[in-house]
């Protein structure tokens, strides 16, 4: 299980700085970090700005498979972590979606990433956001039609893929469709933002 540490950092003034680092149990338990995810599923924010709310507690609402479901100030996120990668999708309101990727332990100074679903669509569009805690974060925003599109993705894949200077990443995952059904279900019995 994911114990989790997230870091985003958006980059454009509009995006202010935010981020998502993820700690895996066993992992670097010394970094700071603005999310916490607790085994008991509690998340904690550290007074940084984190996924664009204040600091404010949130929860896991739900785990299928490989996936994550968090809230945090009415506001979802898919999170995928395994090894040293994460990987998250945050719908905004607005209607645009905010992804993420953490390489942990690895200081990675060439921007390019791609990331690869089963499916056949792939995101180039990330923006190299830097190295913090010793690790290599991107992040980028879509439009709804795209995060739509992301979502999709994501229910008809059985994979996903990560490309970055000097390595690559898979990890398989079951269940996606039925992931990505209880996060929109519950988007809109919450009235939280999600791609229509």
């Amino acid at each position: 299980m994911v114990r989790g540490a997230l870091k985003l950092k958006r980059l454009a003034v509009r995006m202010g700085m935010l981020g998502v680092g993820c700690c895996i149990a066993g992992g670097i338990a010394h970094a700071q970090a603005p999310l916490e995810v607790g085994q008991d599923g509690h998340v904690t924010t550290n007074g940084i700005a984190a996924i664009g709310v204040s600091a404010q507690e949130g929860q896991r609402l739900a785990q299928v498979g490989k996936w994550q479901m968090l809230e945090l100030e009415h506001t979802l996120t898919a999170l995928l972590a395994e090894d040293d990668v994460m990987l998250s999708f945050s719908p905004r309101r607005g209607g645009d979606v905010f992804l993420m990727f953490v390489l942990k332990g690895q200081e990675v100074k060439d921007p390019a990433l791609s990331v690869r679903f089963s499916n056949g669509l792939e995101v180039k569009s990330f923006h190299y956001t830097g190295i913090i805690n010793r690790g290599t974060q991107w992040g980028c925003y879509v439009s709804e039609a795209e995060g739509k599109a992301l979502f999709a993705a994501l229910a008809q894949s059985h994979a996903v893929t990560m490309v970055w200077s000097g390595g690559q990443k898979q990890v398989e995952f079951a269940q996606g469709a039925e992931f990505v059904q209880n996060m929109r279900e519950t988007a809109q019995h919450g009235h939280m933002p999600f791609p229509q």
